[in-house]
């Protein structure tokens, strides 16, 4: 499954990235928005705020590709944890202490937006789309220990190690949207985004693996649009 999002992650790229595909396409738009994002995995849930840069290349009036990049602030999690001991001989049997964590998020998408009420330059009234693609997300974990736990004498639960390190997830994106138009080829929108994570490699610095992030976000942007006659 793995191999098949990164084809296709490959193929989408070279394909916007053809001259001719460019050339003979008729608008091309670039919005930023700003978005809260929540985590919903479960044991490492927090709510940030970010942005993001998105270029659209309108291939038809109902049909729009797009790629964007999205930052955060880093999320902080608190997490209470068990030492357990490896040895019956070791005293105290279990220890108990705090995990004080922050994740940051760095995000890539490339997809296709379907606009199922109006079209992408339609400037009378409100349009409303959705959306799908394949994403990356780049991402690094730190967790501070409130003690020292000698790991030589007691197993940390979730094999979770005091420090930093990063970590990467592919993930499906699925978005709805709505914009307005507000002036001359420019609409204010909003968004709700979805990012399934596709892939799950184990990372010592995550409290947990599974389908974690689980992400899911509002944006609130502006799009303009830029045309180009063919």
């Amino acid at each position: 499954m793995t191999t098949f999002f990164v084809r296709a992650l490959l193929n989408l790229f070279w394909f916007l990235a053809l001259p001719g595909c460019l050339l003979a396409q008729v608008k091309f738009s670039a919005a930023s928005d700003i978005s809260v994002l929540h985590n919903f995995d479960g044991k490492q849930k927090f709510t940030v705020v970010g942005q993001s840069v998105i270029p659209q290349w309108h291939m038809d009036k109902k049909n729009t590709l797009y790629a964007w990049f999205t930052y955060h602030a880093n999320g902080k999690y608190k997490s209470t944890l068990i030492a357990t001991a490896k040895s019956a001989a070791t005293q105290p049997q279990t220890i108990s202490f705090t995990s004080n964590s922050e994740m940051r998020l760095r995000q890539f998408s490339f997809g296709l937006k379907r606009y199922f009420i109006g079209y992408f330059e339609r400037s009378e009234e409100f349009n409303l789309y959705g959306a799908g693609g394949f994403g990356l997300i780049i991402g690094s974990a730190s967790n501070t220990f409130s003690r020292h736990i000698d790991t030589s004498l007691y197993n940390i639960q979730n094999n979770l190690i005091n420090g930093s390190g990063d970590f990467k997830r592919l993930t499906l994106d699925i978005i709805g949207g709505v914009e307005f138009p507000v002036a001359f080829e420019m609409f204010v929108y909003s968004e709700v985004r979805l990012h399934i994570p596709t892939t799950n490699y184990p990372n010592s610095y995550l409290l947990k693996n599974s389908n974690a992030p689980f992400l899911a976000g509002i944006n609130l942007g502006i799009r303009v649009l830029f045309g180009v006659d063919p």
